[in-house]
């Protein structure tokens, strides 16, 4: 016993000695950041909104830092350079996606491993995103043919509107559902009313996977605290519950489309990936196979992703956007003479209408800056260590952008923290968009659905513009522009505005 007694100060040196070397070999050179406690990191003293405490460091460390989430190292990207030669400069190294626990349980089949296009990497990820973007471009994205469903829904949007207005209004669930259906339609051609009882319930699972993330920062570094007893562990069944019910609802869909497949000109997404599967398996193809991307779970998994990241994120920044427009009638009231002086009365805005309205478009990008709905992006990996800005990252690191300090650089914005579309027209009055302007990222891994977005942020923006005036409610005061929570996206605070209808008609020839 006294043996042990004097040989235990010597056992605890040896512990702390060896620790400190691994700890010496595992952070040589790499970016200097705060450290946390050792072994859990710093995500307990992230608070509600961890982008609030990643623009101070990038104060203090600069354009790139380390943070522990968990035993997990994150190296955190603040300045465009970085990201640029990162995502640009070693696109293949930094491709990779981090594997956090919601994105593998939203990925998970039936046969206990992950697929769909979240967590693909390498020569999958190669083939799942040619496939596609081939397969959404040639079904319209971008283009003319889906703009036919982007106004169908917009007509709808402004006709719920037009009934909701000259009274306290929250527009969000009419904003999450026209969204939705632009998502439904282009994965299996369907659209739905909003108050179809099976699309309400699809749509509350989907608002639930942010809702619980909100809550549950501290789980980006402690995943295991979900199964505790408590308040997280009955969000964390409430969500599973939901995913699994959408999952179940979107298979019927699935399956159903399948079994009425006919050969011909694909009307949707479903319809081009079964065309090609079946083409595939005529061929010789084991579609079963791991690496195969035209497998079942393959389509069930990439179609659920088209709704959590196509979905969110459009629907937030229109969210945004009637909110930055209720705080300032100046901008809006410019951005409907801009409207009304180029579109003729009787008709909606277009897709064609974006050259005659670059100060609508300048507003757009301006409140995608200012709102920045996905401040720190998606986590992303390095494929293998390599060297960044002179400094080593060691392999599958966490890859982190703070779009947040990039969007408020004033080394590259003039007054950032001002609301200023101006800043996105050239002398001439014509759209300029610099290249640290990356709202959908940049690289192997930017967002699929950029074209999609951009077309319906556009078009349903501007039309409703084009048919209310959006105005302060005096008994629901509005929330401050700089007050939001974090999940998926970055949300602001409910609020309820109100709607004056404008002397026009533009839908009737939709």
């Amino acid at each position: 016993m006294i043996g042990f007694t004097l040989s235990f100060p010597s056992l605890l040196a040896t512990v702390a000695l060896l620790y400190a070397v691994y700890y010496w070999y595992r952070h040589r050179n790499i970016p200097g950041g705060p450290r946390g406690v050792p072994f859990i990191g710093y995500a307990p003293f992230f608070g509600r909104n961890p982008q609030d405490k990643f623009l101070t460091f990038k104060e203090k460390y600069g354009k790139m830092f380390s943070i522990y989430l968990g035993p997990r190292l994150t190296i955190v990207l603040n300045d465009y350079e970085a990201v640029k030669e990162a995502f640009l400069g070693q696109a293949e190294i930094f491709s990779g996606r981090s594997p956090g626990f919601v994105f593998e349980f939203l990925s998970l089949g039936e046969d206990g491993k992950t697929h769909g296009i979240l967590l693909a990497e390498g020569e999958k990820l190669k083939k799942t995103r040619r496939f596609v973007l081939q397969s959404l471009r040639d079904l319209g994205m971008g283009k003319k043919r889906i703009q036919i469903s982007i106004l169908e829904e917009a007509a709808v949007l402004v006709d719920i509107f037009r009934k909701n207005a000259d009274q306290p209004f929250n527009p969000l669930p009419t904003l999450t559902a026209s969204v939705a259906n632009v998502i439904c339609a282009l994965s299996w051609g369907r659209r739905y009313d909003h108050e179809d009882e099976d699309f309400k319930k699809i749509l509350s699972g989907f608002d639930i996977i942010p809702t619980f993330l909100s809550q549950a920062s501290v789980l980006l570094g402690y995943p295991m605290l979900r199964h505790l007893p408590g308040k997280l562990r009955r969000s964390w069944e409430n969500l599973v519950i939901a995913v699994r019910w959408n999952q179940k609802f979107t298979d019927g869909i699935i399956e159903e489309h399948i079994n009425e497949y006919q050969e011909g000109e694909p009307r949707d997404y479903v319809d081009a990936f079964v065309k090609q599967q079946r083409a595939e398996v005529a061929a010789g193809v084991d579609i079963e196979n791991d690496e195969s991307i035209f497998n079942k779970e393959e389509l069930r998994k990439t179609v659920g992703s088209f709704f959590g990241a196509g979905s969110e994120t459009t629907t937030m920044t229109l969210y945004w956007a009637i909110l930055f427009m209720a705080h300032h009638q100046v901008v809006q009231k410019r951005v409907q003479k801009e409207i009304a002086d180029n579109i003729p009365m009787g008709g909606p805005v277009t897709v064609e209408d974006k050259a005659k309205l670059p100060y609508v478009e300048a507003v757009c990008r301006e409140i995608q800056r200012c709102a920045n709905v996905t401040p720190l992006g998606v986590l992303r990996c390095n494929l293998e260590e390599t060297t960044l800005l002179g400094y080593r990252i060691p392999k599958r690191s966490n890859i982190m952008v703070n779009f947040l300090a990039i969007f408020r650089d004033p080394a590259l914005w003039d007054e950032p923290s001002r609301f200023m579309p101006e800043r996105f027209l050239d002398k001439e009055g014509k759209l300029y968009e610099p290249p640290f302007f990356m709202p959908f990222s940049i690289g192997k891994r930017a967002c699929i659905g950029e074209s999609l977005a951009r077309m319906e942020i556009f078009l349903f923006f501007s039309n409703i513009l084009q048919n209310f005036n959006i105005l302060p409610c005096e008994e629901f005061p509005l929330p401050s522009l700089e007050e939001y929570t974090t999940g998926i996206s970055c949300r602001p605070l409910p609020y309820k505005i109100r709607l004056t209808t404008r002397e026009t008609d533009p839908f009737h020839r939709v």
